[in-house]
């Protein structure tokens, strides 16, 4: 890219994962070299196909001492090895917010399983067609004759989830989408990164705070450190994706507008679908239906 693309407007990412800009080539150099950008920050200007990290865009000064590999603005805390951080400063992430992580990764998981399930009811549709032939009336042959199948296909949703939610919680952005969407991450009781293992038990945990009623999620608004029962049986804990890092002043503690933009729109999904329930219960018991 030539000189005089560089004084053209640019727009960067700051660590709020904000867009901000428009401003100059000069005036980036000059923020990095202050230490108010990292080479890894992304940054955009007219004819660039997407953003890319600052130290690719432009020729950088000497280099401040924290520059981490950071393509996306989403993980933008995590830090290199042996960075000191503070341990002090913690925002455990409300119950809400978890409440709006969870509806977005139940959202994006549900999409991900139509990709198990529609082959697999196609397969099932023949067998069952095949299995009626050969039966005759009797469903509960049928039934059986379906049901290798269909545990196949549960086990492979469930699976899905399973490696979805250990495998994004291990990574060093410590957050599935949804978390990542609202700012929050998990981390072990000492704030460090937990294993795939670990992982992996804490989502197996889910189904112990779904019952009885849900209780062990709701623990998660009043107990001390903001801990579901899931948390405490893992010794895990969500947290702001800046705390426990060296940069605790940027922790949010309260509701942002992506929770809110999704609690809201969630909410009001939920109040549709028990609005065309009612009006179904009231037409079939009205008579309107045979």
């Amino acid at each position: 890219m030539s000189e005089t693309a560089h004084d053209q407007e640019w727009f960067y990412v700051d660590a709020g994962r904000q867009q901000q800009g428009p401003v100059s080539g000069e005036d980036l150099r000059f923020r990095y070299a202050r230490g108010e950008l990292r080479a890894d920050t992304l940054v955009w200007q007219a004819g660039m196909s997407e953003w890319q990290p600052l130290r690719q865009a432009m020729a950088l000064p000497a280099t401040p001492a924290n520059t981490l590999e950071d393509p996306l603005p989403s993980t933008a805390s995590i830090m290199a090895p042996g960075t000191e951080i503070n341990r002090t400063d913690i925002a455990y992430a409300g119950f809400w917010r978890r409440v709006a992580a969870y509806q977005l990764d139940s959202f994006i998981v549900g999409i991900a399983s139509y990709f198990v399930i529609i082959p697999f009811a196609m397969v099932i549709g023949m067998d069952a067609q095949m299995s009626s032939l050969e039966h005759g009336d009797d469903p509960s042959a049928v039934f059986g004759s379906l049901l290798p199948m269909l545990a196949l296909m549960y086990l492979l949703i469930f699976a899905l989830q399973a490696v979805y939610f250990a495998w994004m919680h291990s990574r060093p952005a410590q957050a599935t989408l949804g978390k990542m969407a609202v700012g929050i991450k998990v981390a072990n009781a000492d704030g460090s990164r937990i294993g795939f293992s670990r992982g992996l038990l804490r989502w197996l945990g889910l189904f112990l705070s779904a019952l009885p009623l849900g209780i062990g999620f709701l623990m998660a608004a009043f107990t001390e450190r903001k801990r579901a029962l899931h948390d405490m049986a893992c010794d895990t804990v969500v947290v702001d994706r800046w705390a426990y890092t060296n940069q605790p002043e940027l922790q949010e503690r309260g509701l942002d507008g992506v929770t809110i933009a999704i609690l809201i729109i969630f909410g009001l999904m939920t109040l549709f679908g028990l609005a065309m329930m009612a009006l179904l219960v009231a037409a079939l018991t009205s008579g309107q239906w045979n």
